[in-house]
């Protein structure tokens, strides 16, 4: 019998799986952009045919905050700095970004069960905390 992979062991996978999303969506929008109207057409058809729906949402922005499930502050609990988190999903398994004051994290948890990487400051993830962080008015991280 195959023992059941732990999340230390998948962490780096979902989170090249979500990097991945997020290159395909800003490639979209910044292609779209640029496009002329009957290459924009041609961009929707080529999006539709992959399964994607980019093209539903204004921007990035608008793609990832509505397609993610949250965005909040988490408190500092006495013994965990406080962080703010873009939550993409929750139960069992989920995932989020914590972005913290020094580094952003992406954590992949099910169950009891949770690990992270460090996001690079050069990725699609970093950048669109980074968006998303921008939105609280430059608040302290």
């Amino acid at each position: 019998m195959e023992q059941e992979k732990k999340c230390a062991d998948l962490v780096q996978e979902k989170f090249n799986e979500t990097e991945a999303d997020f290159k395909a969506a800003s490639e979209f929008f910044e292609e779209y952009e640029d496009a002329t109207e009957g290459e924009q057409i041609a961009l929707i058809a080529v999006d539709k045919h992959k399964g994607n729906y980019y093209h539903e949402y204004e921007d990035l922005f608008d793609y990832v905050n509505q397609t993610a499930l949250s965005w909040d502050h988490v408190e500092a609990d006495g013994k965990n700095a406080g962080y703010y988190r873009l939550q993409f999903s929750w139960g069992g398994p989920s995932d989020e970004c914590r972005i913290y004051s020094n580094l952003t994290e992406y954590w992949y948890m099910d169950w009891f069960d949770g690990a992270c990487v460090e996001v690079p400051e050069d990725s699609y993830t970093a950048m669109i905390c980074n968006m998303f962080y921008d939105c609280t008015g430059g608040m302290e991280k």
